[in-house]
């Protein structure tokens, strides 16, 4: 690898491939198609991170399958760990959690997904990698400089919008959070309000409005719309994580996933 353009393209190939591997396996699972990814283009950066760790400590000529596959498991999972750790210490949210599956350690990172990480650095280190080295050795200087600015730009900007994303996500369920304790204030609300069905107490509000046109409950009603519109609600990673869950406000996230259910579920209906 004999330039840092060099390294940008491994990289995007490899978070390219990785992000096929999670929409696949995570598409099996659900049983429709997830677009994983923490960004918004196809790719996953954490996968093409992981690559290039093991095939620059792992010197792939001179390592056997058994070393590769157990240094290879070592260093996913604990990339796999710092990098869930680091997201939730950056944005109060937990993107993945294997809390529920044996073997893990808190939550982030778990025996099968790292067996399954250390077969994949094998096929890497001994098939794919040696295969994409001599394709990108084919590419021309020029075009490996141009292709490297224009991926980097392209990572920058992505990064930079998926930020943005999750500052008015985490924004949004701020204010969501202030507007159910200011509902829990009111007495008369207070009977039936349950924050833990959130979603129904709200539906609950809107009937209220529209059938009394009480001035307090309409001006609930618009507030609450407001702050629950799918634009600007993180929809493209709420899909993409499902299983993502708020450190601080949990049950306003919940409400959120139950809206775009509904919307999914309205849009099917209209077909």
């Amino acid at each position: 690898m004999s330039s840092f353009y060099e390294f940008i393209i491994y990289l995007t190939i490899y978070s390219f491939i990785g992000w096929v591997c999670e929409v696949v396996y995570c598409s099996i699972l659900s049983k429709r198609i997830v677009n994983r990814g923490f960004l918004a283009g196809p790719i996953c950066p954490v996968y093409g991170f992981g690559a290039m760790l093991v095939i620059f400590l792992l010197k792939p000529a001179q390592s056997g399958i058994p070393v590769i596959f157990l240094a290879g498991l070592a260093l996913t999972s604990i990339l796999e760990y710092i990098t869930g750790w680091l997201l939730e210490i950056f944005f109060s949210t937990r993107w993945w959690d294997y809390s529920n599956r044996r073997f893990n350690l808190n939550g982030r990172v778990c025996l099968r997904n790292s067996v399954l990480f250390g077969i994949l650095c094998v096929v890497l280190v001994k098939v794919l990698h040696p295969a994409i080295t001599h394709v990108v050795l084919l590419i021309p200087e020029i075009w490996v400089r141009v292709s490297g600015i224009a991926l980097i730009a392209a990572y920058a900007i992505d990064m930079l919008f998926t930020i943005n994303t999750l500052v008015n996500l985490n924004e949004r369920l701020k204010k969501l959070y202030e507007f159910t304790e200011d509902l829990k204030k009111n007495r008369e609300i207070l009977d039936w309000f349950n924050e833990r069905e959130l979603f129904k107490s709200f539906e609950k509000l809107r009937l209220l409005a529209e059938e009394g046109k009480n001035e307090l409950n309409l001006m609930l009603r618009e507030k609450f719309e407001a702050l629950s519109q799918k634009r600007g609600s993180g929809h493209r990673l709420i899909k993409a994580f499902p299983n993502m869950k708020s450190i601080k406000y949990e049950e306003q996230l919940n409400h959120l996933k139950d809206m775009l259910k509904q919307l999914r579920e309205k849009a099917k209906g209209k077909h």
